[in-house]
């Protein structure tokens, strides 16, 4: 009987330690699932690219026009534009939905870009329009790209340019005491190859042609090979200050300006070759001054090759 009375009261007493430890279980049990669902919120955005009106070279800036969208749960974006500013953002839609909320705007202003000219006149540049939240840092706020209905319109174009690669992606960018979630999303420019040939390469080939065509003058000429180098020297300048009056001030070479260089050079190649010509000429050394112009001339194609390994692969490297 005694021992029936132990086994009761032990029974009793882990019965009471259950019923005080269950509910204190509970609740570490309740914290540890919130902890784990705890983290940013993340909102979906979607960019809808209607026109990109101006492209202004010389200033890096970009008009454009393009709808944004924003699919949230709990945390309304409250959204700040970086390298430039709209002139208008207009409010097109806003929802409060079952699953998540909508918001919609249309955005049109001046960003600015960040263009790079050293493949100049081959030049491609990634045009972006870049946002944070104001607000919340990326622990409490991630964006994330909505592919599948983000785009560009069909039938957008850029006067001068040809359009490519539409990109959407978020990136963590890092400042000194946090980090922010910035979505970024934007197309690549670049040139037509043909109209570059035609309209960038083929008058200063031609201007370097009517140059070279001196060696087949008679060395007993020179005067007229001297003014024809020293002419289409010139033309080659301006031609070459003109090509870049459309570009904006820059701290290095551009590959127009390396093919430059190996132009100029070879027009100080033909015009030092003419005037040793002239020396020997003048000298009464007809026959010397003519195997010289031709060794000279069939050196051509090799100085041709050096000078553009040297001006437009080396140079271009270190630049």
């Amino acid at each position: 009987m005694v021992n029936r009375l132990k086994v009761g009261k032990l029974l009793a007493v882990i019965l009471l330690a259950s019923a005080l430890c269950i509910p204190a279980l509970s609740v570490q049990l309740a914290k540890a699932s919130s902890s784990e669902q705890e983290g940013p919120s993340r909102v979906k955005v979607g960019v809808w690219l209607n026109s990109i009106e101006k492209v202004d070279v010389p200033a890096g800036t970009f008009t454009v026009d393009f709808y944004l969208w924003f699919k949230y749960h709990d945390v309304k974006p409250n959204i700040e534009f970086l390298k430039g500013s709209p002139s208008t953002i207009d409010l097109i839609t806003e929802e409060e939905r079952p699953l998540e909320n909508y918001l919609e705007y249309r955005v049109k202003g001046v960003f600015i870009g960040s263009l790079d000219f050293r493949g100049f006149p081959f030049d491609e540049h990634f045009l972006t329009v870049e946002l944070e939240d104001k607000e919340r840092n990326a622990s409490e706020l991630v964006f994330e790209p909505d592919e599948e209905e983000s785009g560009i319109d069909p039938k957008l174009e850029i006067i001068g340019w040809d359009v490519k690669g539409f990109k959407l992606y978020e990136e963590r960018h890092a400042y000194p005491d946090e980090n922010y979630s910035r979505f970024i999303f934007g197309v690549t420019i670049y040139r037509s190859k043909i109209s570059v040939a035609f309209k960038n390469l083929l008058p200063i080939i031609v201007i370097t042609l009517i140059s070279l065509l001196t060696f087949s003058i008679s060395v007993k000429n020179f005067g007229l090979r001297v003014s024809i180098c020293v002419m289409t020297l010139m033309s080659a300048v301006v031609y070459h200050l003109a090509a870049l009056g459309a570009l904006p001030p820059l701290g290095y070479l551009t590959l127009f300006d390396r093919i430059m260089l190996v132009i100029y050079t070879l027009f100080l190649y033909n015009l030092a070759v003419s005037v040793q010509a002239m020396r020997l000429v003048e000298a009464g050394k007809v026959k010397l001054a003519e195997k010289f112009e031709t060794r000279m001339q069939n050196l051509l194609p090799a100085v041709v090759i050096a000078l553009s390994l040297i001006y437009i692969a080396l140079l271009g490297f270190v630049t």
